[in-house]
């Protein structure tokens, strides 16, 4: 259910910046785009899911929020080098010291993960979750999917409920940390997922750093491709969020 006119389009108080945060010798640019309400805020953090950002972008046009994202020559990892010797980890990969060495393997240095590790803190500090963290990724087709965590799924260890709504692009769906949000949108009939906070593996990604420091957080994944549904995604969880805080 998409409930339009919630929030008044205003395209021409839209707001960009790009923000140069360091990382070792290297710089990476965040583009942070804003709107009139920095509560609902959210995060792309891989530039090769361009889909993901045009959606948040087109969010942030026509209705009212933030999106930070993260820019890396298109790039789904981030490159960098430290006195001349370079590294690359995975932005969704950082967020916790077990991911960073294990996205800096084989290269996980001293000198590395102290650099990632202050990289993650300024990315945290320019993102200012200070609610929901909202994020957006996307997948291709039959790679990654809500399928990913149900009953003999890669990932099944990894949720502790699964919804899988009929009808609905299992590519399209809704990963989050908070049963009060898994069960909204599930009563939306949207394909979702609750991330068993207790026993997910570390891998570094934000639903776990989320988790592990209080925050309820929402991954809005959707196939490449598939803009108008992320958009739609989008737009129902502002609504839910902006009910729930009122």
């Amino acid at each position: 259910m998409v409930l339009a006119g919630v929030f008044s389009p205003r395209p021409d108080d839209v707001c960009a910046e790009e923000v140069e945060l360091p990382l070792g010798d290297s710089t990476v640019v965040l583009a942070v785009h804003d709107h009139g309400d920095p509560a609902f805020s959210m995060l792309v953090l891989h530039d090769n899911e361009n889909t993901a950002t045009d959606a948040g972008q087109a969010f942030v046009a026509d209705q009212v929020g933030r999106l930070v994202e993260l820019r890396a020559q298109s790039e789904r990892r981030v490159s960098f080098s430290i006195d001349g010797r370079h590294y690359d980890v995975d932005p969704n990969r950082i967020f916790t010291d077990v991911g960073i060495r294990t996205s800096l393997k084989p290269e996980a240095t001293d000198e590395a993960v102290s650099a990632t590790r202050a990289f993650v803190d300024s990315l945290l500090a320019v993102y200012n979750p200070n609610h929901v963290i909202v994020t957006l990724h996307n997948n291709t087709h039959d790679n990654y999917s809500v399928l990913s965590y149900a009953s003999g799924g890669q990932y099944e260890n990894d949720a502790e409920a699964v919804h899988i709504e009929e009808g609905v692009d299992p590519d399209d769906f809704f990963f989050v940390t908070d049963r009060d949000l898994y069960d909204a949108l599930r009563a939306d009939d949207f394909n979702v997922v609750l991330q068993n906070n207790e026993r997910v593996t570390d891998d570094g990604s934000l639903s776990v750093w989320a988790a592990q420091n209080d925050f309820p957080y929402v991954n809005v994944e959707a196939e490449h491709g598939h803009l108008e549904q992320q958009k739609a995604m989008l737009e129902v969880l502002a609504i839910l969020l902006r009910m729930i805080a009122h």
